[in-house]
């Protein structure tokens, strides 16, 4: 069976949360402590990289009843032949620190406390590298797809070996025009970040690929030079404008639930998504709350002006009132409500507007929305 990887991370920078196990019963003997349960690792100090550590970097084990573990044993491989000991340098009640020792490998932690009692194998490996670790500096972009004005944008980090300035440009890949960029003046052992969150000077950017592309000589003054000179390292990623608000199993009605159909005294101006009562309801795309009330016919609804559009999204049939009040400022993929059946509604299901500028109700039009909410289901 292959084992999970851990991503080790510098303290300062990224996090890693690996999935909690159970403690482990004692096998024998009557210990007095309470085993501890490892759920992560993160590198304080002389990381080998972004995803890596090497003998002699500083880690901080984190997890569950961890004040009176005494030593952590890196298993590496199957069976016993390659475990090695390392004395913890200071405990807590949620951590503890540990120097990876010489000859350590990739694998698995366990924890040990002072009187024998023993957790459970780390359900993910840790990544030891050994010899040499490469350049002077590693770099990593976090998320292949990241959502426009999402709670977490595109993101790069950056860990230099030595102190370095460099400048990270960020390009178009349709037609290689760079769209923006930073200089960093980075510090040797810290992971530093780029966010970037769909948005130039304020004005959305089109929905394709981009790559940040890292270079070794950061422009004078500051300014983005137009090419960026011996680049060091390149990540790309895929930006998408919309998310698909139904967040669960669904199904997309048909006659009566159509755009377009007419019903009692009007015309249906929306498409109905059918789920079940209590799946989650997120914004499709970011914005501005424009109303959030009730109606006989619509239920609790919420209506949404699109950030960087003038298009307004209509969510009707919410389980409860949405939380977010009038004016609230909304992300791409933030919760909105919950899928209900409020209203004039027969089933549980979302009930779905788009409507073009200047917006709802204000002197736009109501537009089919299915091709839309089929295209953002097929890659959400």
């Amino acid at each position: 069976m292959g084992h999970k990887r851990i991503v080790v991370a510098v303290v300062c920078g990224v996090g890693l949360v690996m999935p909690a196990a159970a403690p482990a019963a004692p096998s024998g003997g009557a210990y007095a402590s309470q085993p501890a349960t490892i759920k992560g690792v993160s590198c304080v100090a002389g990381c080998a990289g972004i995803d890596a550590a090497q003998a002699g970097s500083l880690l901080r084990v984190r997890g569950r009843a961890m004040r009176d573990v005494a030593k952590i044993v890196f298993l590496g491989g199957r069976g016993n032949a390659d475990n090695v000991v390392a004395r913890v340098l200071k405990a807590r009640g949620k951590s503890v620190d540990v120097t990876v020792p010489e000859r350590a490998s990739s694998g698995r932690l366990r924890a040990v406390n002072g009187d024998g009692a023993s957790s459970k194998p780390s359900r993910g490996v840790v990544a030891v590298h050994s010899g040499e670790t490469g350049g002077a500096l590693d770099a990593r972009v976090v998320g292949r797809r990241v959502f426009y004005d999402a709670a977490r944008p595109a993101r790069i980090d950056l860990l230099a070996r030595e102190p370095l300035t460099i400048s990270v440009v960020l390009v178009r890949l349709v037609d290689g025009a760079i769209v923006t960029g930073w200089p960093v003046a980075l510090a040797p052992g810290a992971v530093s970040s780029i966010r970037w969150d769909g948005r130039v000077a304020g004005m959305p950017q089109p929905a394709g690929r981009y790559e940040f592309r890292v270079s070794l000589d950061a422009p004078a003054g500051g300014a983005i030079a137009a090419s960026a000179p011996r680049t060091l390292a390149a990540g790309g990623f895929e930006l998408v404008d919309h998310i698909f608000p139904v967040r669960g199993r669904h199904s997309y009605g048909e006659g009566q639930a159509a755009f377009g159909v007419a019903r009692n005294g009007h015309v249906h101006q929306g498409h109905d998504v059918f789920a079940r009562c209590g799946t989650r309801l997120v914004a499709a795309r970011g914005g501005t709350v424009k109303l959030n009330t009730f109606h006989g016919a619509g239920g609790n609804y919420i209506v949404i002006d699109g950030d960087g559009t003038d298009v307004d999204y209509a969510y009707m049939h919410l389980r409860d009132p949405s939380p977010l009040a009038k004016g609230a400022r909304v992300r791409t993929g933030q919760l909105i409500g919950h899928v209900g059946d409020t209203g004039d509604a027969h089933g549980c299901h979302l009930h779905f507007e788009l409507w073009s500028g200047p917006g709802w109700y204000t002197g736009g039009a109501p537009i089919d929305p299915l091709p839309f909410l089929k295209a953002w289901d097929a890659y959400s």
